[in-house]
């Protein structure tokens, strides 16, 4: 252990910093710790982040890989600042402090407890599995957007909802072309999973929610970042969970694809605002 690390200032990243780091890399090239406690996560966390409250993470220093950039946040700044200084002295290669905390944060936060969307995910899958699995979620989302865009008399808003459906076309047909591969030109991924949705949660759920709360180009692309933002989470959390390196690398390739939309979504938002 390096002791003149835990009285060192260490490094630090203002959440605008923190934001575009993360946002130039890919998800597997940094790890995004989360040092408060589970009910401050579940009311509102970052997008991916391990959640390792700070008077627990002496003990389960295991679970972080020491090669990799740790950026670590709490509400305001104080633990994590406490919890940088204690992986760098653990000689934790690159570690940053997000200063001012998620209060500082400008964007959406993923919401749920850890173990939100993981109960249909043993993290032990194998790659088809993997992708079936995926294909299922993504094939949910666009069964939302085609039922928003059935329920609107509105033509741009039916066009907006018709836009949101075309990414989880993409989506679906690069996932189902590497199922075929290995299970043959005419296969389709398992059903059993219908209704399901990126993120976790259910179609008609959701719709029972949103119900009355559909009616402007503002409001649609702020539920379409929810959802990103619930996905990406989730992506994440089903990587970081798998025991298989190539089901690890497909789920973190979606979430850096969560990424994309939301940057698209958040451009498409700043217009109409």
């Amino acid at each position: 252990m390096n002791w003149k690390n835990l009285f060192s200032p260490g490094k630090e990243l203002s959440a605008a910093q923190a934001r575009e780091y993360m946002e130039a890399r890919g998800a597997e090239a940094y790890q995004l710790l989360d040092v408060r406690q589970p009910k401050e996560y579940e009311a509102g966390h970052l997008a991916g982040a391990i959640l390792i409250p700070l008077k627990e993470l002496p003990g389960r220093l295991a679970e972080l890989e020491k090669e990799k950039p740790v950026i670590v946040y709490c509400a305001v700044g104080g633990r994590s600042k406490a919890a940088s200084q204690l992986l760098a002295g653990q000689d934790f290669a690159d570690v940053y402090n997000m200063i001012g905390g998620i209060k500082a944060w400008q964007g959406d936060q993923a919401k749920g407890p850890e173990e939100a969307g993981l109960e249909f995910f043993t993290g032990l899958e194998e790659y088809e599995d993997g992708v079936s699995l995926a294909y299922a979620m993504e094939n949910g989302l666009q069964e939302f957007y085609r039922l928003m865009a059935e329920g609107t008399q509105d033509g741009e808003e039916r066009q907006l909802y018709l836009r949101l459906m075309g990414f989880e076309d993409k989506h679906q047909a690069r996932l189902l072309a590497e199922y075929r591969q290995a299970h043959g030109p005419e296969a389709m991924p398992a059903k059993g999973m219908a209704g399901l949705m990126e993120g976790g949660g259910r179609v008609q759920d959701l719709l029972a929610q949103v119900e009355d709360h559909r009616h402007s180009k503002r409001d649609i692309l702020e539920l379409a970042m929810a959802l990103e933002t619930q996905a990406l989470d989730l992506y994440s959390r089903m990587g970081q969970k798998s025991a298989q390196p190539e089901v690890r690398a497909l789920f973190l390739r979606l979430a850096d694809e969560e990424k994309a939309h939301l940057a698209y979504l958040a451009e498409a938002l700043d217009k109409v605002l």
